[in-house]
């Protein structure tokens, strides 16, 4: 038995215990993540699906790290291992020298009531609300709200500060009835109604089977190394993070510097070519060389127009910030966006839980760059899809993320991403500048912009913005 991290959970760090079983299933998980066989991945993010099915604390610790991270909520189990699977190295316990530390056995059988308590609750609940033929996402939802009921007990705390509220869906209140009156059956204070297949003496022999299968020691060489692979784990995602975004932004600032000589030198001539076949233009009366110079005239201006994006993404003009609510600045973007995207039959919408949230930027920037974003999500889709803007903040950073469901971001294209004048679309399909430009607004604000395919289909850019310059 070991500890886990530990987390800022009321008025300090806490702790909460995993079982043998868990360590070893969460260092074969962690081991996957250097190896490129998809089959080997995919075993062990099943294999770290169950172990949150049968370890509470994990699963709670687990929900703990995902609420730091992420305003969705899961409402499944299922749901907790996509949440921790890219944030789980993230908690600074990985790489101190409190990691994992092995755990007394007296210790461990005090927490197993804990445990013993949860898997009864998850029990009697789940035959509660099964006699109301519930569906198995309803029944899946429960579960997930047994082990999470009042979720300071874990931490031997008598109220709940620093807890949020977890949503269930539009069902979470009746769910959450349901967990109250299997609790209260536990506890005594009240009888078994009539119809549950399943009584309480069951629920609980049925619950210490699983305990005692929670607190069973396991002879694992991967278990006693797990501290050390953990570590080593977790400072290598940092060193390989930090080695991407630290390259990435070299280039783009080297193409910046490029594009600011090599627009200035290209738009000297460009200034000659374009005045003389005007002034042509001017005296010629043969129609067609007319329209052969209007049309050297014209290509002259798009080349010029080019040039003028460019220099926008070398040098773009001065921040001028203002105190903006960053929900009313979406709401002008989707308008603006909107007879493009019912073209293409595509609805751009805002997400459900999004609130008002005030931020200091340059409004008309950053609507450039959210723009940009929207109408590149809509070019990747082409026809009928879906496009959602989210916001979330979580310390001093607010993150606007907008999701598409699109084809994705293909591994060759990930790199290329902001680069200028590069398109992975068919040649006419744009000039490659939009995701370039949102770039360069978003570092000049001193924030980042992160690109990660989703779990489904599709793909999500989310700008990672400071609420204050």
């Amino acid at each position: 038995m070991r500890c886990l991290p530990s987390l800022d959970v009321g008025d300090g760090r806490q702790r909460l215990l995993m079982a043998d079983r868990s360590a070893a299933v969460l260092g074969n998980w962690l081991l996957s993540r250097t190896e490129t066989r998809e089959g080997r991945g995919a075993n062990a993010q099943a294999a770290l699906e169950e172990a949150l099915t049968e370890d509470p604390p994990l699963l709670v610790w687990a929900v703990l790290v995902a609420e730091s991270r992420d305003v969705q909520r899961p409402r499944r189990l299922a749901d907790v291992a996509g949440r921790l699977t890219p944030h789980a190295l993230d908690v600074p316990g990985w790489v101190d020298g409190e990691c994992l530390p092995a755990v007394r056995e007296a210790e461990a059988r005090a927490y197993g009531q804990h445990v013993a308590f949860r898997f009864s609750l998850a029990e009697l609940a789940t035959h509660i609300q099964a006699a109301e033929n519930a569906s198995d996402t309803q029944l899946e939802e429960l579960r997930l709200a047994s082990y999470l009921y009042r979720p300071h007990e874990w931490f031997g705390e008598s109220e709940s500060p620093g807890f949020s509220t977890w949503s269930l869906g539009s069902e979470g209140v009746s769910l959450s009835r349901v967990v109250e009156l299997a609790a209260a059956i536990l506890r005594g204070e009240c009888s078994l109604p009539e119809g549950i297949d399943i009584t309480v003496d069951a629920a609980r022999a049925r619950a210490e089977a699983r305990c005692r299968a929670w607190l069973a020691e396991e002879d694992d060489s991967l278990i006693s190394r797990l501290p050390t692979i953990a570590s080593r784990m977790a400072r290598l995602v940092t060193l390989t993070e930090r080695f991407d975004e630290t390259l990435e932004s070299e280039k783009l600032e080297s193409m910046a510097e490029f594009a600011a000589g090599a627009g200035h030198e290209i738009n000297n001539p460009l200034a000659v070519i374009a005045g003389r076949a005007q002034l042509f233009l001017r005296d010629e009366e043969d129609p067609e060389r007319r329209r052969a110079l209007a049309l050297m005239n014209a290509q002259a201006k798009r080349v010029y127009e080019m040039i003028a994006d460019m220099m926008l993404f070398a040098r773009p003009p001065e921040i001028e910030c203002q105190t903006v609510d960053v929900r009313s600045l979406i709401d002008e973007v989707i308008r603006d966006m909107t007879p493009l995207s019912t073209l293409h039959e595509i609805t751009i919408s805002l997400g459900e839980d999004v609130v008002s949230v005030e931020v200091e930027v340059d409004p008309t920037q950053l609507q450039v760059a959210l723009r940009a974003i929207c109408q590149n999500a809509i070019e990747a889709i082409g026809r009928e899809g879906r496009i959602e803007i989210g916001v979330a903040c979580e310390g001093g950073d607010v993150t606007i993320s907008i999701s598409d469901d699109g084809p994705g971001i293909v591994p060759e294209e990930r790199r290329h991403l902001f680069d200028p004048y590069y398109s992975a679309r068919q040649a006419g399909r744009g000039l490659g500048l939009g995701l370039s430009k949102a770039w360069r607004i978003v570092t000049n604000h001193g924030g980042r912009i992160d690109a990660e395919n989703n779990r489904g289909d599709g793909a999500t850019f989310s700008l990672v913005l400071p609420k204050r310059r």
